[in-house]
């Protein structure tokens, strides 16, 4: 496959993970309050590592958080099985809502306090 559609359909899935985990953080912090957001708790960090013995691991976390999100192309592999695409992607995300002003609210919440001032 080429290389260009491989990183496409890798980085699709990596916006759509991440936006996963921002809503379970959104249904967490519903009942209780968490002291960091998901993108700096050990989860995030296991995502982030580029130690190759980690590979495994992160397959794993992967493979078990996000069965069953939406339009999600990932099988059980990554396309074209690039692993480090994937995982290079998914860090991309993190550090992205890592480097989020603390003071900006996600998309989502931004949206839902419009929506109350109108």
């Amino acid at each position: 496959m080429d290389a260009g559609i491989v990183d496409t359909i890798n980085r699709e899935d990596a916006r759509k993970i991440a936006a996963r985990f921002d809503q379970i953080d959104e249904h967490i912090l519903d009942g209780m309050l968490l002291p960091v957001p998901w993108y700096f708790t050990s989860m995030a960090k296991t995502l982030m590592s580029e130690n190759s013995t980690s590979n495994s691991d992160r397959a794993w976390l992967v493979g078990q958080i996000i069965t069953n999100i939406p339009g999600l192309r990932f099988d059980g592999e990554p396309a074209d099985g690039d692993w480090e695409n994937l995982f290079s992607n998914i860090r991309a995300e993190i550090l992205a809502r890592r480097a989020r002003d603390p003071q900006t609210p996600p998309a989502k919440a931004a949206a839902t306090q419009l929506a109350e001032v109108v």
